[in-house]
């Protein structure tokens, strides 16, 4: 080719370009920027809406629905989820990939801005949150202490939280668990009515009194002056002497103006005491592990620190630990797979100044597409390392062929070292650049295809693969030819005796098989049916939790509870888990809490620690855990970070959806293989419903709206403006005394003030009911809608899903709700419709480069065929070695698709070299074979070996416990490729000749057909 010629002509020009391309890529493995998960911003919207001390049926109403409705107007919206409580609202809308998410922040700002009329008045707040994969926390720290730490605010923010913030790449530090001390004005209700002071007008006179704003600017003798009149509050003693009206009466007088601790509405433990959380964000071009450890260290001077005697630090999650672990799996699976590649090019080539050239074509192609990544901003992270972790064993397939091409030529022109290069490399170059084209083209349709999370992330696979396999090109069509010519090397086959007889048993193999095509034609057919046989006994679930060292355990509260009676339900929990300890492998347990859900994590023990396995320590807990009254714990299966294993049923009375969730739970757990199916609907709260007789709230000069406001600040509470002192802004909040709203009976008696100055009690104009009210309100799509969680026994995820299809078709719903399944089933089965998708495309394309390389529309059937084989041989594999069919199994046989044709192609692209230069058609077969045996052992047994460590390793894909493994992708690959081989090599010429008849038998019917119709017309 005239790549290998111009580097045979120009070799100081060609080794200089190539020297460039070493050092450059030399400087970027130290430059190249480490990363947990490359930059994607994920085409959602999350809005939080807080509203503290309300209902959830209120803020449905005033804030919820108003807000859907408005949202509900943007374009490209696939889900709309909605969740509220008693103290927010949350709203997530969620796009396509193809959306930009930070655009429709903007727009949904925009649209609530529009209706912020339409909300409450007392709303202070709307967040509306767009991130990506730069927006996770870089660290999650849990603080625990035998003390207590919910007053601790100050000592965590001024020795830990500040110094963290100050460190260089931090962005955003926050503290949970523990809030800062708020300044609240606690009326007393008796000296309020004693005075007759109006709640509404106090709030508002409070309002105005604490304020700073700018009002201008005025010229003075040529100078200008900024005026800036100032209202704020500058101390406690000014709070309590503000002049509340016009008699003179102070606030002081009134009410008592305190520093308190916000009511705790949540709790943490770790290993059974006490906890805080922290997490730790960096800026989006921070170096992530330098951030991580600066951080850690800042942290071990915190420990130091005589302040936090009795405070333990506990870091929960480290993205740098798991780039870095990552980082460490990859590069000794790729260590030990280049020595096993190197000990099989050897044994094969028999000459070791050649073993190492064609070697050396791992680490220069690594190292050159290290330089590229660099040159195309991509990082060095989980992906893309996972990328160049399957290019190992792929980067001397190249070199190989070439190589052995090039020793073929130098038999027949033993004088003359470069002419034997040049055609060595002419005869193979056409087809190994059609076998690289197609391993890379495999990926194509996941980057300029339909965009879904799975297409999204592969494709930061396969740019380091196709920059991999294109660095392999380029030194296998240049700068290997070029070492062969100048150190002068040649083939040492006298020693190769295994080989030779090896290739001449293949060759009577395929000639017995060419006499009896019949015979060969039966095996095809039959090692291609016998895949009936392991796919019926493969598991299938894309998902799988067995190998994750972490275990989630919700509680599924019934009801609303204390968050004292939570809390001791949690410690029964963690006494249980404590109390075996060390039978189950545990290392720590991390709980957290609020008024109606708890969850415990269980953290296991790293793998080589392990003395059971998952499997084993999750059914041991499921049947001993101690039972609650107040719910009925149950592990979580993490579906790939959704919502768990769900259905829905979805209308409009939740009261209705409530009895329909839990007929539809009980019905689940009727079929087999489903159990523990539960309605996330509570019994909810009982609250007390005042209704404002209106005749006599205006005969008195009241509104309806006037007494709700006064009801609101009385019993919930009303935030004030902040107040700012030598901390920073304190939050102030106007309330009644504890004492003052405890019971129904103070509420009926609320001191009113009416129009006309008279003092009246709230019962004088309302009646009160005691009603059941949801705690939760779920919507989606606009929908009311409650999920019911069930978890699996010894089946797949398919097989429920065929069988809750099939029980829940005969489900007759009232009119107007109907059923769903849940996020992990839709993902599920998404990712499997994109992936077979995907795959068929990549088949095509495979064709398309295989129809040009051979000018022949059946040739390329022949090798296909490979592909198929290739498919067989996974199954069986997976079979032999009980390995569950995942998500990342898909991958492998994605990644397989295009590296198995590479045989067919440098095979039957010789058998028809052979044929054109005067061969007949039974001696190229038996030829072709034996010429291109070795090269074809060589490189499957390097691919494999490079992925022997992975696929007998329990390295995971972000070097957590807690991420899926690479094993299912690297036995996919190893299964498929030894299958396909073995097959290919012993099937593929009966094919080929198959293939031939029928396109002879074509050219003579076209023939005879012309014939004919010339001799008539």
């Amino acid at each position: 080719m005239k790549l290998t010629a111009l580097a045979l002509k120009r070799p100081v020009t060609t080794l200089m370009f190539f020297l460039c391309f070493l050092v450059t890529g030399l400087l970027a493995s130290r430059l190249l920027p480490l990363e947990y998960f490359p930059s994607v911003n994920f085409p959602g919207i999350f809005i939080q809406v807080p509203y503290g001390n309300s209902s959830a049926e209120e803020i449905e109403e005033t804030i919820t629905r108003p807000m859907e409705e408005v949202l509900a107007t943007m374009s490209s919206i696939q889900t709309l989820w909605s969740t509220t409580t008693d103290n927010n609202a949350q709203l997530f809308l969620r796009f396509g990939w193809d959306q930009n998410a930070r655009i429709k922040g903007i727009e949904a700002r925009e649209k609530i801005d529009a209706i912020r009329g339409q909300l409450p008045d007392d709303l202070q707040r709307i967040f509306v949150f767009t991130g990506g994969t730069g927006d996770m926390p870089v660290l999650q720290l849990r603080i625990s202490s035998q003390r207590d730490l919910s007053n601790e605010y100050n000592l965590l923010e001024r020795k830990l939280k500040r110094p963290i913030e100050r460190i260089d790449g931090v962005s955003k530090v926050d503290l949970y668990g523990v809030d800062q001390q708020q300044i609240k004005i606690k009326l007393n209700a008796d000296r309020v009515a004693a005075h007759n002071i109006n709640l509404i007008e106090l709030n508002q006179q409070l309002q105005k009194q604490n304020f700073s704003l700018s009002a201008g600017l005025i010229t003075d003798d040529q100078n200008r002056y900024r005026v800036k009149p100032l209202g704020e509050y500058r101390s406690i003693e000014d709070i309590k002497n503000t002049v509340v009206n016009e008699q003179g009466v102070r606030l002081s007088d009134i009410a008592n103006v305190v520093f308190e601790q916000p009511i705790a509405r949540e709790g943490r433990h770790l290993d059974r005491d006490y906890a805080i959380g922290m997490s730790i964000t960096r800026e989006a071009n921070a170096n992530l592990v330098e951030v991580a450890t600066k951080v850690i260290e800042e942290i071990e001077k915190a420990e130091n620190d005589p302040a936090f005697d009795g405070i333990k630090l506990y870091t929960m999650d480290n993205q740098a630990e798991g780039v870095t672990n990552s980082l460490g799996d990859i590069s000794l699976s790729g260590i030990i797979g280049f020595v096993l590649s190197v000990i099989v090019l050897y044994f094969f080539l028999r000459e070791f100044t050649s073993t190492i050239i064609v070697a050396l074509a791992v680490p220069f192609s690594l190292t050159i597409t290290l330089a590229f990544m660099f040159f195309f901003n991509v990082t060095l992270n989980i992906l893309s390392m996972m990328g160049l972790m399957l290019a190992i064993g792929m980067l001397v397939d190249n070199a190989v062929v070439v190589t052995e091409s090039i020793f073929r030529y130098q038999e027949k022109y033993p004088d003359d070292q470069h002419k034997a290069i040049r055609l060595g490399v002419k005869e193979v170059g056409v087809a190994v650049f059609a076998g690289t084209v197609t391993t890379a083209i495999v990926f194509l349709p996941n980057i300029i295809g339909e965009k879904v999370e799975m297409t999204v992330f592969l494709s930061h696979v396969a740019i380091t693969i196709v920059i991999a396999l294109a660095a392999s090109l380029f030194i296998a069509l240049t700068i290997i030819p070029l070492l062969l010519a100048k150190f002068k090397i040649r083939s040492q086959e006298k020693s190769s005796q295994w080989i030779n007889r090896l290739t001449d048993r293949y060759s009577s193999f395929l000639q017995w098989s060419l006499n009896r095509p019949k015979i060969s034609a039966l095996f095809a057919v039959l090692v291609a049916v016998s895949i009936v046989i392991p796919m019926g006994q493969v598991t299938k679930d894309n998902f799988t939790d067995d190998t994750q060292r972490r275990l989630f355990l919700p509680y599924y509260i019934d009801n609303q509870y204390s968050l004292d009676k939570i809390e001791a339900t949690v410690d029964t929990i963690e006494e249980f888990l404590y109390a075996h300890q060390a039978e189950l492998d545990i290392e720590s347990v991390y709980s957290y809490y609020n008024n109606n859900r708890a969850e415990s994590t269980i953290i296991l023990k790293d793998k080589d620690m392990a003395t059971k396995a998952v499997s084993e320590i999750r059914e041991f807990i499921e049947n001993n855990l101690p039972k609650i009254a107040i719910g009925a714990p149950s592990f979580e299966r993490n579906r790939g970070n959704q919502d768990g294993i769900k259905i829905y049923v979805t209308g409009d009375s939740t009261e209705t959806l409530q009895e329909l969730s839990h007929e539809v739970a009980r019905i689940l757990n009727t079929i087999e293989g489903i159990y523990d199916s539960r309605s996330d609907a509570t019994s909810g709260d009982r609250e007390v419903r005042v209704k404002v007789d209106r005749v006599r709230a205006q005969k008195l000069g009241l509104d309806p709206a006037q007494v709700a406001n006064m009801v609101s600040i009385a019993m919930r509470g009303q935030p004030l403006r902040s107040y700012r002192g030598q901390d920073g802004e304190v939050q102030m909040m106007l309330e009644f005394n504890q004492n003052d709203r405890q019971s129904l009976a103070d509420l009926k008696g609320l001191s009113l003030m009416t129009a006309s100055g008279e003092i009246i009690s709230l019962d004088s104009i309302a009646d009160f009911q005691v009603e059941q009210a949801a705690n939760t309100i779920s919507r989606r799509n606009r929908q009311t809608s409650i999920g019911i969680t069930t978890n699996l026994d010894e089946i797949t995820m398919d097989e429920a899903k065929k069988s809750i299809e099939e029980v829940m078709n005969k489900v007759s719903l009232p009119p107007g709700y109907n059923w769903n399944l849940g996020q992990a089933f839709e993902r599920e089965q998404n990712a499997d419709n994109i992936l077979m998708q995907n795959m068929l495309l990549a088949l095509l394309m495979i064709f398309v480069v295989m129809a040009a390389l051979f000018e022949s529309l059946l040739f390329p059937l022949a090798v296909i065929t490979s592909i198929g084989y290739a498919v067989v041989g996974v199954f069986w594999f997976f079979l032999m070695t009980g390995t569950t069919f995942s998500f990342m199994s898909g991958i492998g046989i994605l990644v397989l698709m295009g590296v198995v044709v590479n045989n067919g192609i440098v095979l039957i692209d010789h058998i028809n070299h052979l044929r054109r230069s005067g061969m007949p058609r039974n001696d190229a077969i038996i030829q072709g074979g034996r010429d291109r045996l070795r090269p074809i052992l060589m490189t499957v047994c390097t691919t494999i070996l490079g992925l022997i460590p992975l696929g007998i390793g329990d390295a995971t894909v972000g070097g957590t416990a807690n991420s899926p493994p690479y094993y299912p992708m690297a036995r996919a690959v190893i299964g498929g490729l030894a299958f396909s081989t073995i097959v290919s090599l012993l099937i593929l010429p009966t094919i080929y000749v198959g293939l031939d008849n029928l396109s002879a038998w074509r050219r003579n019917v076209w023939r005879r057909g012309r014939t004919v119709s010339e001799s008539i017309f």
